[in-house]
């Protein structure tokens, strides 16, 4: 399996596994083409015989830098529970240049118990806390009526 940085013509691939997921927020096409073209530093793909199998997106939070912000993770069902998606987590951290960052941060719906369990485990490897920010999130007052649950924010770090 190739772990690498997205490119465009990758964008179609992550918009239909986000789609096929069934658990993740569908975004528009033209919002993966952005994320392949103008934020591929912190994204990565995972291909197997040429197909996108998973992805992670993420970027660098404006205000503060040094903490790397993971918006969404996607498997493709061929290979859930193989360790795809912590290896493009470690992948993306090593990635980002280690030295200038200082935490991991993101949002888990209480549901998403896969997610929770990912990145709990991504701190056990970093030897790092995973923090609940339950008032940094979002409340589901922030979304359309009936729309989502609550995602409150989580931390991992201090990185070393």
């Amino acid at each position: 399996m190739e772990i690498r940085t997205p490119e465009t013509n990758d964008a179609a691939q992550i918009c239909q596994l986000v789609r096929d997921s069934g658990v993740l927020d569908a975004n528009s096409a033209y919002l993966y083409l952005l994320l392949c073209r103008d934020f591929s530093d912190t994204c990565l793909v995972a291909c197997r015989a040429g197909d996108v199998v998973g992805f992670v997106s993420g970027y660098r939070m404006p205000r503060d830098p040094t903490v790397l912000f993971i918006w969404q993770v996607g498997i493709s069902p061929e290979v859930k529970r193989q360790g795809v998606a912590s290896r493009l987590l470690r992948e993306l951290v090593m990635r980002c240049d280690e030295k200038s960052l200082l935490a991991i941060e993101a949002t888990v719906s209480p549901s998403n118990i896969a997610s929770r369990r990912l990145f709990e485990s991504l701190a056990r490897t970093l030897d790092v806390p995973l923090i609940d920010l339950p008032h940094d999130g979002f409340s589901t007052a922030d979304f359309p009526p009936g729309d989502h649950e609550v995602e409150p924010r989580i931390r991992i770090g201090p990185l070393n």
